[in-house]
C-alpha cells in the first residue's frame, strides 16, 4: 500500500501545501491550493511530469502539470458560454484549474479533493455542483477519478478533461502509439480519417498539435532519449484527445477529453446531469 507525507512546493518567494503518495519507489505529488493538480509523478528520482515553475507559481492558467478540465474542453466560442439565452464568460479549458481544492480525504489509500460552486465559479458558470477528484497510486500506475455532481435544481450540461504535460529529452526520441477515428492538425481544421499511428516531427512551426475524436484505449507515448515509457488508459467516457507540443520547450501534453473546443455549447456534444445525479471518469498513468 501507498504512504501518504506531507510536503511545501517553496520556490521564489511562493509556498503551496503538497501531498504526496509514494508506493515502491514511485511517487505523485497533489497541490490543492493550485487547482487540485497532480504536479509530480517520479519512479525513484526521475521525474515524467513536466513542471514550469514559473506559471505554476503564478496566478496565470497553468500550462504545465496536470490541469482538471470543467466545465469544458478547449474553449467556447468568442469566450462565451450561452445558458438560458445569456452569455457567460468563460477561460479556455473552464475554471477547475484556477481555483484552489479543500483536501475531503488523505491517507495511505488515496487523496480525495472537493470543489464546490461559489461566487467566482457562478459568475461564470451559473450552476450549483460538486467535483471530487480523487487520486491513487498503486506501484507505477496512477489511477484519477472525477466525481461530478449536480447539486442543483437545473439540469446541468458541461464537458471535462484533463492536460497532463510529459517531460520529453527531444521531439525526435518520441514515438506514438496513439489511434483514433479522425484527426485534424488544428482547432478547427478538417478531420480526416487518422490511418496511421499520431506522430511529430521537426518542423519549423513553433509548436504541433493533432486533435483526434473517437480516440482508442490506451494512449502510448515512449522516448528513447531518457527511456521514458507514458501509458494513458481512460474509461469510454473520454471519446476525444489531443498531443501537443512547443520546439521551445521539453514537454508533450498527452490529453484525454470527454469533450471538444465549444462542444458545450453544442446540443448533443456535451454531458447533460439531471438533479441530484453524479457521472464518474475515471484513468491513469502508468510509467516505466
Amino acid at each position: 500500500m501507498a504512504k501518504l507525507s506531507e510536503g511545501i512546493y517553496e520556490k521564489h518567494g511562493t509556498s503551496f501545501r503538497t501531498l504526496i503518495l509514494t508506493d515502491g519507489g514511485c511517487s505523485i505529488t497533489v497541490a490543492p491550493e493550485r487547482g487540485g493538480m497532480m504536479i509530480s509523478m517520479k519512479k525513484g528520482e526521475e521525474e515524467y511530469v513536466w513542471l514550469r515553475d514559473r506559471n505554476f507559481e503564478s496566478t496565470e492558467r497553468p500550462r504545465c502539470a496536470v490541469p482538471i478540465l470543467f466545465p469544458c474542453c478547449g474553449a467556447p466560442k468568442d469566450g462565451v458560454h450561452i445558458f438560458g439565452g445569456k452569455g457567460y464568460p468563460m477561460e479556455n479549458h473552464g475554471l477547475a484549474d484556477l481555483v484552489a481544492w479543500n483536501v475531503k480525504r488523505a491517507d495511505d489509500s488515496a487523496v480525495e479533493l472537493e470543489l464546490k460552486e461559489n461566487g467566482l465559479t457562478r459568475f461564470v458558470y451559473p450552476f450549483p455542483f460538486r467535483l471530487v477528484q480523487k487520486y491513487e497510486l498503486n506501484g507505477p500506475k496512477a489511477t484519477l477519478t472525477l466525481t461530478v455532481e449536480n447539486t442543483g435544481s437545473e439540469t446541468m450540461p458541461f464537458s471535462v478533461g484533463y492536460h497532463p504535460y510529459f517531460c520529453i529529452s527531444d521531439i525526435e526520441n518520441v514515438t506514438f502509439d496513439v489511434h483514433a477515428e479522425t484527426a485534424g492538425k488544428a482547432w478547427h481544421s478538417e478531420l480526416v480519417p487518422m490511418r496511421e499511428a499520431a506522430a511529430f516531427r521537426h518542423t519549423d512551426a513553433s509548436e504541433q498539435m493533432i486533435n483526434m475524436r473517437g480516440v482508442k484505449s490506451p494512449m502510448i507515448l515512449r522516448d528513447s532519449g531518457n527511456g521514458h515509457t507514458v501509458r494513458l488508459d481512460f474509461d469510454e467516457k473520454f471519446t476525444n484527445a489531443v498531443l501537443w507540443e512547443q520546439e521551445a520547450e521539453s514537454f508533450i501534453a498527452m490529453e484525454p477529453w470527454n469533450g471538444w473546443s465549444n462542444s458545450v455549447n453544442e446540443p448533443g456534444r456535451h454531458e447533460e446531469l439531471a438533479p441530484g445525479q453524479t457521472m464518474t471518469f475515471i484513468w491513469s498513468i502508468t510509467i516505466d
